[in-house]
């Protein structure tokens, strides 16, 4: 994996938990799109409202289990197994998840196209 793209994924994680609107909208492409763990799928607008609003509070994020990436010309995949404590959209979302990222590599460098957070079940 290449360094960029991993300061690119550490850069993501520290803007979800310090709630930086600014940068997210920077990392996220305009037609950015979320399915989270209740199966919703939320636009870039929707989840930027939910930040400023606090229906979404993230305060740890650990995302370095069974990470994987596959970069594909300017296309990475990256699939881990992410422990996650808080909320999305006002519902609690603390547990272990399924975590699959679609990044493509523009003029200004990686961002984000699409993400997906499957719950695990507890064992």
């Amino acid at each position: 994996m290449s360094k960029r793209f991993r300061q690119a994924i550490e850069k993501y994680r520290a803007a979800l938990l310090r709630r930086d609107s600014s940068a997210l909208e920077q990392i996220w492409t305009d037609d950015y799109f979320f399915v989270n763990a209740a199966r919703e799928m939320l636009t870039r607008a929707q989840r930027l409202a939910n930040l400023k609003s606090d229906a979404t509070t993230l305060e740890s994020i650990n995302e370095e289990e069974e990470l994987k990436v596959r970069i594909h010309q300017n296309t990475a995949v990256a699939t881990s197994r992410v422990t996650i404590k808080g909320q999305y959209s006002g519902q609690p979302s603390s547990g272990q998840y399924r975590s699959i990222h679609i990044w493509i590599k523009g003029p200004t460098g990686w961002q984000l196209v699409a993400n997906q957070l499957t719950a695990l079940a507890a064992k």
